[in-house]
């Protein structure tokens, strides 16, 4: 589901950040299904301080939320995608140049899976918040676009939006499960089937795997394998010490 390949025309382009465009870059486009993009509770970009926020469906099938800076005229800038399989993308711009080296992402996922993303936007009291798809909730600050709290875990941001800094963004103690596929230059990590995502509970149990084993992959496509049902079942086989707690 996931490459380089564009999905710009597939997508509505927003003119008022240009980081509305650039993480699209990361999705292969594909004929729409009318039927899972009716599901997607779509919402038109509107903007609260600095921060733009809307919600669609990419390649008419998955879900997102995109919070995104509404200034990224430098085209450095960091932010966020939650999709209904699970994902929260942390997408990271270091300019205007082109390269497989001037963009990057950092992929967690959240299980279990209990609905679809939902952005909680209030004009009026100034909040800026996500709905992610296992429920819980990440509040954002409004003059900035980055991410400030969630309600099920602690989250730490850097303020470095160098390379370095690997996506900047560091999640733990998730009541939940949480899946870390890492961070990557120029595309996804859970892109690689070689490389490897490591899956943490509440309590700081740990499973490494090879992404091959829970993602699966078709051409320049990747895409999640497992609902929820299915995923309790490979992890008490795969990681039989890691309480999978659904």
């Amino acid at each position: 589901m996931k490459s380089l390949l564009a999905l710009i025309a597939v997508v509505p382009l927003l003119t008022t950040a240009a980081s509305a465009q650039a993480w699209r870059s990361y999705f292969k486009a594909s004929s729409p299904s009318k039927a899972a993009a009716a599901a997607c509770p779509a919402v038109a970009p509107q903007v609260i301080g600095g921060t733009q926020g809307y919600a669609d469906t990419v390649q008419g099938a998955e879900c997102f939320v995109s919070i995104d800076p509404e200034n990224t005229m430098s085209m450095v800038y960091r932010d966020y995608a939650f999709f209904s399989d699970g994902m929260m993308m942390v997408f990271n711009s270091y300019g205007p140049q082109e390269g497989p080296t001037m963009t990057s992402a950092r992929e967690y996922y959240f299980f279990p899976r209990s609905g679809l993303p939902l952005l909680k936007m209030d004009a009026k009291a100034g909040t800026v918040a996500v709905i992610m798809a296992d429920g819980g909730r990440a509040t954002f600050t409004a003059p900035t676009a980055q991410i400030a709290a969630l309600d099920r875990g602690d989250v730490t941001v850097s303020p470095s939006l160098a390379r370095s800094a690997r996506g900047g963004v560091e999640i733990t103690h998730y009541r939940g499960l949480l899946l870390d596929a890492g961070f990557r230059l120029g595309e996804l990590p859970s892109g690689l089937p070689n490389g490897q995502s490591t899956f943490y509970t509440a309590a700081g149990q740990t499973c490494t795997v090879t992404n091959s084993e829970i993602f699966a992959y078709s051409g320049y496509d990747n895409s999640f394998k497992f609902n929820d049902a299915a995923l309790s079942a490979f992890l008490k086989k795969r990681c039989p010490a890691l309480p999978v707690g659904f």
